[in-house]
């Protein structure tokens, strides 16, 4: 029953100690940590070789040669060449809070009793915003970003909103293979996770923030505050937004890109105005 963690790092050197030792410092302590490296140029792979000496029963290093320079791609190809019951994500530049792990389990397990462990599942949690220093922005990434998880139960909506953070889902053995392959790569890794397991599967959170979701220049994808010049800086890209709701559309034949467009403005009013 152990747990395999998937970190996917790139020029990471700044931070991934200090997340590595967030992983380490676990109060559930049944899992181990698969690294995938994408042809860092600083010290990464130099830290991940000390952090796996130290702890070689704990850290695995897939140092296989094969790079993306793309975080999705990265995950998802740990993600099939890894076996398990259980898999999480991690990002090099965030820290984990101490329960993380055990929090998700225990509500992983709920899916479990209630659905049975052949069901795709997948748990998730809100997130504290940080600083580059640590410091707290938002104490919720889902009200900083004014973000309803209860659209985690539609695929639809999932497609429009991703509300789901890969950085603290959980998906079981089922919800992997279902996933598999990862065949819409305009999406991010976590989107098709989520948008897959809930068409086939079911999916829930944890009403709890598990990880300190640190922000720098570096993001692959950052923690913007959701207001009015938000909205209005989404809407200059409204041509590419279209464009993309009809590549969605197309590929998930069993919807259009006027329902998707409808659910993508119903969605963001409720959220302007709440």
């Amino acid at each position: 029953m152990n747990i395999n963690i998937l970190l996917a790092t790139y020029n990471g050197e700044v931070f991934l100690e200090q997340q590595l030792m967030s992983i380490l410092s676990q109060t559930y302590t049944k899992w181990k940590l698969f690294i995938h490296d994408d042809n860092s140029s600083d010290k990464t792979k130099q830290i991940i070789k000390k952090y796996l000496h130290e702890y070689p029963e704990k850290i695995v290093f897939l140092d296989d040669e094969i790079f993306y320079r793309n975080a999705s791609q990265n995950f998802m190809h740990m993600l099939e060449r890894i076996d398990g019951d259980y898999f999480m994500f991690c990002d090099q530049d965030d820290v984990w809070l101490p329960n993380k792990i055990e929090i998700t389990f225990r509500k992983m397990k709920e899916l479990e009793h209630q659905y049975g462990a052949n069901t795709p599942l997948l748990v998730f949690s809100d997130l504290t915003v940080v600083n580059n220093q640590m410091n707290i922005v938002s104490k919720s990434f889902w009200k900083y970003q004014k973000l309803n998880p209860v659209l985690s139960k539609n695929w639809k909506k999932l497609l429009t909103q991703n509300i789901i953070t890969g950085c603290t889902m959980m998906i079981n053995k089922k919800a992997k293979n279902r996933c598999l392959p990862f065949e819409l790569n305009i999406i991010m890794y976590d989107q098709w996770i989520g948008v897959i397991v809930s068409k086939y599967g079911q999916s829930d959170y944890v009403d709890e923030q598990t990880i300190l979701y640190r922000q720098h220049e570096h993001n692959n994808q950052g923690a913007e505050k959701f207001e009015l010049f938000y909205v209005i800086h989404k809407l200059g890209k409204l041509k590419k937004i279209i464009s993309y709701q009809l590549r969605v559309s197309s590929y998930f034949k069993t919807t259009s890109v006027i329902e998707l467009m409808y659910y993508k403005i119903c969605i963001n009013l409720r959220r302007l105005f709440s």
